[in-house]
């Protein structure tokens, strides 16, 4: 398993009226987890794309909103890699508050696209043998 913890501050922009983070801007949380993660292993979302012309489009998200975040709040998100990829790669997170209690869940599953075809592809090779350290395969 892969885990990393990114911090982020809730910016007035991103609130709604009653000053709490607007529900849609969570997948832009995810975002950041997510490619803080790849890179915490070294590897990034732009040489995925420019090396090895391949996307990384979302599939599908479950999210569980628990508490609101608040405008100018310091959040933790935890992200997770529980499982090497098979034709999805699936991510997980917790975004805590300041209080470290549980503001939001989520599962992100994303596929592998070829830049140049727009086709779905398998889990690209060198990505596995670079993740397969972080799990008993």
């Amino acid at each position: 398993m892969i885990q990393h913890e990114t911090k982020i501050r809730v910016r007035y922009g991103e609130t709604d009226q009653m000053g709490y983070l607007y529900y849609g801007n969570y997948a832009q949380y995810y975002e950041v987890g997510r490619a803080e993660l790849i890179r915490s292993v070294g590897i990034t979302y732009k040489a995925i794309e420019e090396d090895y012309g391949i996307m990384m489009p979302v599939t599908s998200m479950i999210i569980r909103y628990i508490r609101p975040a608040l405008y100018d709040e310091l959040l933790t998100i935890k992200s997770s890699l529980r499982h090497l990829p098979d034709q999805f790669i699936t991510f997980h997170y917790e975004i805590f508050n300041e209080k470290g209690r549980l503001v939001n869940g989520a599962t992100v599953r994303l596929c592998f696209m070829d830049i140049a075809t727009k086709r779905r592809i398998p889990t690209p090779e060198y990505l596995k043998e670079e993740l397969s350290q972080y799990f008993n395969t």
